[in-house]
């Protein structure tokens, strides 16, 4: 969704194109949409024109179009210093002309407003010059489809094997993603034969290429670090092995590799470092489910590494955390775990991390934006084992007290809270609107019952809960397949099955995009992991929702009642995610088909009416399920309401575009998706 302003008036000035720079907070007339001059030779302008709100265009090029035309139009707000007059140029001949203009200065800053228009598909720029014919800014953005085309997905091949022989997202589990110079990189936990983190990286979202590990000589063949046919004992990580094999837990259990300890990493966090480069935060365990772990720092210059483990002033390893005490008899203490590092509305910035405790939940401390280390300084022997800190000063601020782990933190503004229920209209002048920092979770069994739990909060460090106020958050998804069962077609792309979704990451791209990254298995009952993006949006109580189709290209947009039912004349296929674990959920997590949403605003299941739909504000769907929908196999059955955002979509099962619709329950506990069902 897009990104508002918050707090600032503007001053109505519409402009006529010129190419004649438009001083700011000045009424001028012309032409500047167009013009001949090469931005690309202007010197720098030494101005900072930060992005207030995307425009996000589309554009339908079906003739016989039932979207809104508006979807063509979108505004782009940005802001910059009031010392200098800046004017918007496009390229000649431009996809996208400026409409309008408004401007207005505000505290000693310039706040600019621009009605932007598309003509057709395609790439864009946009330059920002001030009006000393210097370039403040530059932009090279998209418009997009209405409806995803040629879409080329990467291969899912190569699970279980090594480097590069792990094709494209495969073998790529609890990615952390991030954009540079217009590509995307993630970061994830690479448990075939690298033992460590793997880089992916992409131009587009879709198609990923291995492209090698972030820590040059971690447990290569899968060797120990202190094994003697290990030609890299003294790698980066040393110093952390030395901390974390001489645990009492490691290998307890016998879990680790060559015969004791845990040799894989655990989910990874990337964000730019203070100054330049790269901070990978990572995380060591003792023995995987006890509980004694540890997070460190690591560095590089470069995006793609390599990344090296960060010293401290006094010359101690960059340890943030390490919960060595507490756990296994009383695992209500945090596990240090899955680092997530975010920032506040002020700039303030934090990790989270943890847990899969009973009782542990996630948990936040503060870091220093500078060095990306703890804001409290400790470091060294205050958090190791010896340390007479007290566990309460260690570990930080509690967020979620359950049973979740691995979490991923988002902050919006301007979330929409409706208490529309269908039984009156809706306004959208009654709702509030909040900025919210969003908590994604994982919980359940990570090998077959994963899901991922969202919660919010109007603080960075809480508390957290689901907008119902459950303190179990919202469901965003678990296991489902778009199979009808389990010998059915996978469909064209051989993608069967959503499997155990977790771990994920959001991303804001620079064109204002919202995805989420996430981990999944290969197919039920597996083990193998790769990775998959799909776009999230906001329904009208301010849930987020997913869109249950990898991303192929497609804007979360306005939708319009006719493309509901008209593109497949209102049949869809359905996923009821009902309960953790796939086999108990409704129909044995395998969708069902045969409903129809009619234009009359009813909603029919094999000819029998059984509840009503509204589609309101831009894509908002209201699903009311009066009539119970009994499964086709296995148990359960469907009813409620459910409230949801519709999705423009691609169906890998039948290569088709159209409509998928994401619910959350009203309770917030289950998910209910749609997807257009087109013939196979």
């Amino acid at each position: 969704m897009k990104k508002f302003l918050i707090s600032w008036l503007l001053i109505l000035c519409l402009l006529a194109a010129s190419v004649s720079f438009a001083a700011c907070g000045e009424n001028k007339e012309g032409d500047s949409s167009q013009t001949t001059v090469d931005f690309e030779d202007l010197p720098d302008a030494g101005i900072d024109v930060k992005v207030e709100e995307y425009p996000l265009l589309c554009y339908d090029e079906n003739e016989a179009a039932v979207t809104d035309p508006s979807v063509a139009e979108g505004t782009l707000s940005v802001s910059y210093t009031a010392e200098k007059n800046v004017s918007l140029f496009t390229e000649k001949e431009s996809i996208v002309t400026v409409k309008s203009e408004t401007v207005s200065v505000i505290d000693g800053r310039c706040y600019a407003s621009y009605v932007l228009s598309a003509t057709d598909v395609g790439e864009y720029r946009l330059f920002f010059v001030s009006e000393d014919n210097k370039l403040a800014e530059s932009f090279r953005w998209r418009v997009a489809s209405v409806y995803p085309t040629e879409v080329s997905f990467s291969p899912l091949n190569g699970f279980g094997g090594v480097g590069g022989a792990a094709a494209g997202e495969v073998n790529a589990s609890d990615p952390s993603v991030i954009e540079v110079d217009g590509k995307y990189y993630t970061f994830g936990a690479d448990n075939y034969g690298l033992f460590g983190y793997s880089i992916r990286c992409s131009n587009d979202l879709i198609v990923w290429e291995n492209t090698g590990v972030a820590i040059p000589g971690f447990n290569e063949n899968g060797l120990a670090p202190g094994d003697s046919n290990n030609p890299t004992v003294n790698n980066e990580l040393w110093d952390i092995y030395q901390i974390i094999c001489a645990d009492p837990n490691w290998g307890v259990k016998g879990s680790g590799y060559n015969g004791g300890g845990s040799w894989a990493l655990s989910a990874p966090a990337i964000v730019p470092a203070y100054g330049g480069g790269y901070w990978l935060y990572g995380s060591w365990t003792a023995d995987l489910g006890q509980g004694h772990s540890i997070i460190f720092q690591c560095y590089s210059d470069e995006i793609t590494g390599p990344y090296t483990l960060v010293y401290t002033e006094n010359n101690n390893p960059a340890v943030l955390l390490y919960s060595f005490d507490g756990w296994p008899t009383n695992n209500r203490n945090p596990n240090a775990l899955d680092p997530y590092v975010y920032y506040d509305a002020e700039g303030k910035m934090y990790m989270a991390y943890g847990s899969f405790g009973d009782g542990a939940g996630i948990w936040s401390l503060e870091l220093d934006p500078k060095t990306g280390l703890r804001a409290d300084g400790l470091e060294g022997a205050d958090l190791l084992s010896d340390s007479t800190v007290p566990a309460a000063q260690r570990y930080g601020t509690s967020l979620v007290v359950n049973g979740t782990g691995s979490s991923a933190m988002s902050y919006h503004e301007r979330i929409e809270i409706s208490s529309f229920d269908g039984t009156s209209p809706y306004n959208a002048e009654e709702s509030c609107y909040e900025g919210r920092y969003f908590l994604m979770t994982s919980s359940g069994d990570f090998l077959q019952g994963y899901n991922m739990r969202c919660y919010s909060s109007a603080s960075p460090t809480g508390p957290f809960q689901a907008e119902n106020g459950s303190v179990r958050g919202s469901r965003v998804s678990g296991s489902f397949s778009w199979r009808t069962g389990k010998e059915a077609s996978s469909g064209a792309l051989g993608f069967k099955d959503w499997y155990s979704p977790g771990r994920n990451d959001f991303l804001q791209t620079s064109e204002g995009e919202e995805l989420l990254v996430v981990s999944l298995q290969d197919e039920f009952s597996s083990n193998n992991y790769f990775q998959a993006q799909v776009l999230y949006a906001f329904n009208s109580r301010g849930e987020i929702v997913m869109n249950p189709n990898r991303y192929a290209g497609e804007r979360v947009r306005k939708v319009t009642a006719a493309e509901i039912y008209t593109l497949t004349d209102g049949a869809y296929a359905f996923n009821y995610v009902s309960n953790s674990n796939y086999e108990a959920s409704f129909n044995g997590g395998y969708a069902m088909e045969g409903l129809e949403l009619r234009e009359d605003g009813s909603i029919y299941f094999n000819d029998a009416a059984v509840g009503t739909w509204v589609l309101y504000g831009d894509n908002y769907v209201l699903l009311n399920i009066t009539t119970a929908i009994s499964a086709a196999t296995g148990g359960g059955s469907l009813s409620g309401k459910f409230y949801g955002v519709a999705f423009p979509a691609f169906f890998e099962k039948t290569l088709n575009s159209g409509i998928s619709i994401s619910c959350v329950s009203e309770d917030g506990q289950d998910c209910l998706y749609l997807n257009m069902d087109f013939p196979d």
